[in-house]
């Protein structure tokens, strides 16, 4: 029996825990990653960015599109299935897919409200000259205070720095998501480092893949998945299930 055959077009936040799994994925998988930095952006440059992959995939060459991707700041909505169906995790964010489960997930954050998450993903692609890069923020959190000052000047580089503040203190925890990937050790005590930078208490959270290798096995269960047919677009719902399946 031959193997479904998925392109995965995928957030390179999961780049390192995607490598351990694609070597036994179940399905014929080729993988596209998208930039992170997209995440820095309006959820419309999200959008716009995942149809142009989704567009582009050769129909007669797969079976369907997966999307390594949460709901993402809302990014997903109106995303549209042209030839190939489209598959998308139910999930909030990235921190989900990498906890196991969107319950696991809020668990946390009622838990801890006021928590930071990172992962080894997170991590890898945060430049060692920053702080701290906020998951959905505009791109002057993303700069240090020089770079904000050569770029915009000395009055709109402290506004800036004001803002960052006012963005990071309602922050008491980071939680660094712990997977099964190279070079954990360092990318975890790169977080520690950044939690007591920051005055947070600083927690490791074992992760869980179950997610991610459901996705790239081609087990799409309704509950955790939704498979765009072709003719159909994202719309955000206001349940469980986050997003369902509309005509274009």
């Amino acid at each position: 029996m031959n193997r479904p055959r998925l392109l995965l077009v995928a957030c390179r936040v999961f780049e390192r825990e995607l490598e351990v799994l694609a070597r036994s994925a179940k399905t014929e998988m080729q993988i596209h990653y998208v930039e992170i930095a997209l995440h820095q952006q309006p959820g419309a440059q999200l959008r716009a960015a995942l149809q142009a992959e989704i567009n582009t995939v050769p129909e007669q060459g797969y079976d369907a599109v997966g999307l390594g991707y949460g709901l993402c700041n809302r990014g997903l909505v109106g995303l549209k299935a042209h030839g190939l169906p489209v598959v998308i995790p139910r999930a909030h964010d990235c921190l989900g897919l990498l906890l196991g489960s969107s319950k696991r997930y809020l668990a946390e954050l009622e838990k801890q409200p006021g928590t930071y998450f990172q992962s080894c993903g997170w991590i890898e692609h945060l430049p060692a000259d920053r702080t701290l890069r906020p998951l959905a923020a505009g791109e002057g959190l993303a700069m240090n205070r020089e770079e904000m000052i050569a770029r915009y000047g000395e009055e709109a580089a402290q506004f800036l720095s004001e803002e960052y503040a006012k963005f990071t203190q309602h922050y008491k925890r980071l939680a660094f998501i712990s997977t099964p990937v190279a070079k954990l050790e360092e990318r975890d005590r790169r977080a520690e480092e950044i939690a007591k930078q920051q005055g947070w208490t600083y927690e490791r959270l074992p992760g869980d893949l179950g997610w991610l290798r459901r996705l790239v096995d081609g087990e799409w269960d309704d509950k955790e998945f939704l498979v765009l047919k072709p003719g159909q677009q994202v719309a955000l719902t206001y349940g469980d299930g986050l997003i369902a399946a509309e005509p274009a």
